[in-house]
């Protein structure tokens, strides 16, 4: 126990002098050791505006791309109910599914989808510009808007007719692959509101209900929710701010993607989430459909932090080697919010990192956790 406090006090106090130099905005924290949540705290603020209001482990907060794991996550549960195989052609399920090039995307599986191995783009743009304040993101100059839509090859039309999971499915048939399916990886979000749209046709069922019955339920995760309206309206929520001036920008909401960055959490319970997925107890899933989200399947072309070269990509799981450890995390981060949860199997650690700023903030505590674990 007292071991453990010396560890708590090593991270506090680095935490506490990264944030006091931030000067207002605020971070979130959960580490998970052994199968207990050990820590769940905030520093700093949630919101600066009009007034500071201190953050904390229970704030909501968005969490980005970390999204994509409950979304990954669903669908093995299908798998496990043999609704479907991850070797599945997606077209088995959506028939209205292509790319420029049928012959190739008959091709996708929803393995590729889950893995970005489908050979799509990294910066197709669709899911993010189909946001409803998607003006407001892009209104720093009269021009910026438009800039946006001509970089992603979009038009205004284009984005206002999308409506469903289904439009953003079918929007794929303008998509020109840059690389043989299965044989390569990029980036794609988009490609999880395309897993969405299967999840739902294969159902007959909203994803977020499922989400909501099936996962954060069982694992009572009381503070997640797809709802924007909710995450702004609670009292103890984030606000985000970037740069040095520290100016708000626009509230990260987007129904319809919902399942690529735009769920909301708090850090305790992304430490639940953690739990599970360190414990691989079969509340929610299978212990061998866990596991095997978190198998590598293809190396991923970009450099990282650990500066190792066996960094791959799983199903909603990055896997990286520190100091000989291995790591299974996922990212994410759009305009000042930044979030990371990330695990080291061997010494049954878990750490969530919540941010509202931009930087690079979460991967240093996060290392600094993993560093003060491995060292004491």
């Amino acid at each position: 126990m007292k071991q453990t406090k010396y560890k708590l006090n090593q991270i506090t106090d680095y935490i506490n002098e990264l944030i006091n130099n931030q000067q207002g905005v605020g971070l979130s924290v959960a580490i998970v050791k052994d199968s207990e949540i050990i820590c769940s705290k905030g520093f700093g603020h949630a919101q600066i505006q009009p007034l500071n209001q201190p953050i904390d482990g229970e704030t909501l907060m968005s969490i980005q791309s970390i999204s994509k794991n409950f979304m990954a996550l669903s669908i093995m549960q299908l798998v496990e109910k043999n609704l479907i195989s991850l070797d599945d052609a997606v077209v088995k399920y959506l028939p209205y599914f292509r790319t420029n090039n049928k012959q190739q995307s008959d091709t996708i599986t929803i393995r590729h989808l889950l893995s970005h191995t489908a050979g799509f783009p990294s910066n197709l743009g669709i899911a993010n510009m189909i946001a409803p304040n998607v003006r407001e993101i892009f209104s720093d100059t009269p021009t910026e808007f438009q800039e946006a839509l001509d970089y992603y090859n979009l038009t205004d039309d284009e984005i206002r007719s999308v409506q469903s999971r289904e439009d953003v499915t079918k929007w794929f048939q303008k998509v020109e692959l840059e690389y043989p399916v299965g044989e390569g990886w990029n980036y794609c979000t988009d490609s999880y509101v395309i897993l969405a749209d299967l999840f739902e046709k294969v159902t007959g069922s909203n994803w977020e209900n499922h989400l909501r019955n099936e996962i954060l339920t069982p694992l009572n995760m009381e503070r997640t929710t797809s709802d924007s309206d909710k995450v702004e309206g609670d009292l103890n929520s984030a606000r985000y701010y970037l740069g040095e001036n520290k100016i708000e920008t626009p509230f990260p909401k987007n129904s319809i993607s919902a399942p690529i960055g735009y769920l909301y959490s708090s850090a305790n319970d992304l430490g639940k989430y953690l739990a599970f997925h360190l414990n691989k107890e079969p509340i929610i899933l299978r212990t061998d459909l866990v596991e095997e989200m978190q198998n590598p399947i293809h190396p991923v072309s970009e450099e990282w932090r650990f500066g190792s070269e066996v960094r791959s990509y799983g199903l909603a799981w990055f896997t990286d080697v520190y100091r000989g450890f291995k790591v299974v995390e996922h990212n994410g981060g759009q305009m000042a919010v930044r979030s990371l949860m990330a695990m080291v199997p061997e010494l049954n650690l878990g750490v969530v990192v919540l941010l509202n700023f931009d930087g690079t903030a979460h991967h240093d505590i996060c290392d600094k956790v993993i560093d003060v674990f491995i060292d004491s």
